[in-house]
């Protein structure tokens, strides 16, 4: 709902401005000692839309402003045959670089890496599990916490959830988490089965998942909240209010 002609400020505008100096003391604050343990970050996915445009822009911006661990790894895993560098390109410009921010930004690179594989078969999970092992040997042995990031359309959830059971899992003494982008399956039952598949390979709270389109239906129902409640007939009118401005982001479609 908008007043006026004021315009719609744009969110990955302020989302790519750096964070204010008390704001960032406080998330730090609430982070506590999780800074001082070795994690790696993975995207699986890396050379598709989500990754390019929204993923690993946020992880620039939350490492810019020293909202990640100290200790870090992100690996960007997808079937594309790319170079760290070509995936750089990918995203870069979504990154939007303020003056300054180069030097710190090449230290972000510095933290990224590449595997090329398949997601139904384990030779690339095997060798994700080595470029692991080998960040535990260089952190004298400590274990390495892992989140996986499932940035990839659903029919590979099943084989690439089996593959980390398989060849990626913690040894016990760190954690495990995994995110699901949506869609969660395509109907009430894919969603069901894709539930399941979950549950025998990881505990409820191993598995994050995540709909960035839950609004949707507060919005569609909106017409209904407005005329079934009488305590809205005073103001939610056209005396009050001068217009309403729905705006869609997402202007690439769907792919």
């Amino acid at each position: 709902m908008s007043h006026g002609n004021s315009p719609t400020p744009d969110r990955t505008d302020s989302l790519s401005a750096p964070l204010s100096m008390e704001l960032v003391k406080y998330l730090k604050e609430s982070m506590g000692s999780v800074n001082t343990d070795p994690y790696v970050f993975v995207v699986f996915g890396a050379s598709g839309d989500l990754a390019r445009k929204k993923i690993y822009p946020t992880l620039w911006w939350l490492y810019r402003d020293s909202l990640l661990p100290n200790n870090i790894s992100i690996v960007g895993y997808a079937r594309s045959n790319l170079t760290m560098a070509s995936l750089k390109e990918k995203f870069i410009e979504r990154c939007k670089l303020h003056p300054g921010e180069e030097a710190k930004f090449d230290k972000f690179m510095s933290r990224c890496s590449y595997i090329r594989g398949k997601y139904d078969e384990s030779c690339g999970f095997i060798e994700l599990q080595h470029f692991i092992k080998g960040i535990q040997q260089s952190c004298d042995g400590t274990p390495v916490n892992r989140l996986y990031y499932l940035a990839l359309p659903p029919e590979v959830f099943e084989d690439v959830t089996l593959q980390i059971s398989e060849n990626c899992v913690d040894d016990g003494r760190s954690w495990t988490r995994i995110i699901i982008e949506k869609p969660f399956g395509f109907d009430s039952e894919s969603s069901a089965k894709l539930s399941l598949h979950l549950e025998r390979l990881f505990r409820e709270d191993q598995i994050y998942r995540i709909d960035h389109y839950l609004g949707k239906e507060m919005v569609q129902n909106l017409m209904i909240l407005r005329f079934g409640n009488r305590i809205f007939n005073p103001s939610w009118n056209r005396d009050n209010i001068a217009a309403v401005v729905i705006s869609f982001k997402e202007n690439f479609g769907t792919q």
